[in-house]
């Protein structure tokens, strides 16, 4: 048995009558006699450039140019409307879909009024061409609308395309200024340098972000530059903050002067770190014995030395290029591991201020050591914020996650 799909429903067997359908028609009928001349393969390149600022999606934007290459270029000029007739299972086999895929891809162009409809007496979709290849007669789906929309369409194109433009240098700037604020974090994490000002740092170029990207999926142009135009004062706050902070005559260019001259690098190694001091750090602030951690809630204490925590957390000694390491050793190894596991710049500057250089270390090797046990959840980044949200709540306990490691097997 064979069916012959037709376009007609209802109770008179004819396309139920619209709003939507009654709007194109009327628009058609105005504005017909006035639409210009439109170059068919121009449509392609405009609707390419229009989908996204009119909602058209890419399967109904590839039936639709489909359906062009059903049409020929003289059907846009003069007093010509390019109609197509293919049958919806004409164009499924072209789309590679099924016939009600087609059905609801043609219900979203005449949605986007794009296309409307020709119906003939029968239903079905036929048409003829004279010799020349002018329309004689042609019933199915008339793609006049693309052609009196023609100039909207390709203002949407272009508005698009500035957009897409302005969006990418953008992007480019935001980067660049993420950049000198990590870099900046950097050292004054290093320097062991601490307070909400650095902070501030961090949160202001992530609200210039967070900004643009409202405003990039809207599309709202307007917007987002007003975002990126917050870009120069974060960028003068940050060369502030150093200035203040950081070269404030109490301090050189690696922190206070009886500190250890740290080199910074982006991405830095064991080897790539040089440490010059004319005596020992660790002798220098008498910090060779116990962890000096936050209280513990659990009023457990932990005694512990550096060459202990190396044994405890093998993950940790990859980092450690001594023998006989150091709690200073230990906060190098941690502020580069934690690069390693992608924690942020600014939730480790908080770490140490919540924690103190020794709590912050401690928490990276715990972070490392259980992700390298495969027992977090999400990612050590995640892991660490969270530990110093609990910090700051005053329910983390690292001395008893320190019992814990102590009384467990290393890992293997």
């Amino acid at each position: 048995m064979s069916y012959t799909q037709t376009a007609f429903t209802g109770r008179t067997g004819a396309r139920p009558i619209s709003a939507l359908t009654r709007h194109i028609e009327r628009e058609l009928a105005a504005r017909m006699e006035t639409a210009g001349d439109v170059d068919r393969n121009d449509l392609y390149r405009i609707l390419d450039g229009a989908k996204t600022a009119i909602g058209l999606s890419a399967s109904a934007l590839e039936t639709l140019k489909h359906l062009i290459g059903y049409t020929r270029p003289d059907d846009y000029k003069g007093d010509a409307r390019p109609i197509a007739w293919p049958s919806n299972y004409t164009l499924a086999e072209l789309a590679g879909v099924t016939e009600s895929a087609i059905k609801a891809r043609l219900r979203q162009l005449r949605a986007l009024a794009l296309v409307t409809m020709r119906d003939a007496a029968h239903g079905r979709r036929r048409g003829q061409r004279s010799d020349t290849g002018e329309i004689i007669s042609a019933y199915g789906i008339d793609l006049s609308p693309l052609r009196v929309r023609f100039q909207e369409l390709k203002a949407a194109a272009e508005a698009h395309s500035a957009f897409s433009r302005m969006d990418k240098l953008g992007r480019q700037e935001i980067a660049r200024v993420r950049r000198m604020v990590a870099q900046a974090l950097a050292q004054a994490a290093d320097m062991r340098l601490t307070g909400s000002h650095w902070i501030a740092l961090q949160d202001a170029i992530d609200k210039i972000a967070q900004q643009a990207a409202a405003a990039r999926t809207s599309r709202d142009a307007t917007a987002y530059e007003a975002a990126i135009a917050g870009l120069p004062a974060v960028e003068a706050e940050i060369g502030r903050t150093i200035d203040e902070f950081m070269f404030n005559g109490k301090t050189d260019g690696s922190g206070s002067k009886s500190s250890p001259f740290i080199h910074i690098q982006t991405n830095p190694s064991p080897k790539s770190v040089q440490v010059l001091r004319d005596c020992s750090f660790d002798r220098e602030d008498g910090h060779n014995g116990e962890a000096e951690l936050p209280a513990s809630p659990s009023k457990s204490d932990f005694k512990t030395s550096p060459r202990e925590l190396v044994e405890m957390f093998p993950t940790t000694a990859m980092y450690v290029d001594r023998d006989r390491p150091g709690w200073t050793d230990l906060h190098r190894a941690a502020a580069r591991l934690r690069n390693d596991l992608g924690i942020r710049t600014g939730t480790w500057v908080d770490a140490l201020d919540q924690l103190g250089a020794d709590g912050a270390s401690i928490a990276v090797m715990i972070t490392a050591e259980r992700d390298a046990r495969n027992e977090i959840r999400l990612t050590p980044g995640a892991y660490f914020a969270g530990m110093v949200t609990r910090a700051h709540r005053g329910e983390l306990d690292l001395s008893k996650s320190l019992w814990g490691f102590r009384t467990s097997p290393a890992l293997q």
